[in-house]
């Protein structure tokens, strides 16, 4: 399974601590880590490899702080203009034989129960394994319509 980890985005939501130039998602808050490399330390255990997509501007942040967790053999795919989140995972795929599983994540999300997190993942590569798309979701506690909805029933999407 690869980890496809989506690691644009203009940081323009969590102004002014996130910036163009250093976007929330590599902003060091947690005892000097960035969600990126939380990101890339919950994920790497779970995926025999790692695909990073993110813009020109932002590889060196990537690559700087990948090598400070002592990361190897990470790839990119480099984005001259960002499309957005579908145009970013469909061409990433394309770049992985056809077989492959792709696990994709984003590169800004805090995740604290992260052995639910692990049983989630592990449970979505035995479906994915049998032919299935998998997706997450976790129960809204408000009504917002700056997010989608997935209706769903156990692990079957309505």
């Amino acid at each position: 399974m690869t980890n496809i980890i989506l690691s644009g985005g203009s940081g323009t939501r969590l102004w002014p601590i996130s910036r163009t130039l250093m976007p929330k998602q590599f902003v060091r808050l947690f005892d000097d880590r960035s969600l990126f490399m939380m990101s890339y330390e919950r994920n790497s255990p779970l995926c025999e490899s790692t695909l990073v997509v993110s813009n020109e501007q932002q590889y060196f942040l990537a690559l700087d702080q990948l090598e400070a967790l002592g990361a190897r053999g990470v790839k990119f795919l480099l984005e001259p203009v960002g499309r957005n989140t579908a145009p970013a995972i469909a061409l990433a795929c394309l770049s992985l034989k056809v077989e492959e599983i792709v696990f994709v994540t984003p590169s800004d999300h805090l995740i604290r129960n992260e052995t639910a997190y692990k049983n989630s993942v592990l449970r979505a590569r035995e479906l994915a394994k049998q032919g299935f798309l998998v997706t997450f979701g976790i129960k809204p506690t408000e009504a917002n319509t700056g997010y989608g909805y997935i209706e769903a029933s156990g692990e079957d999407v309505l």
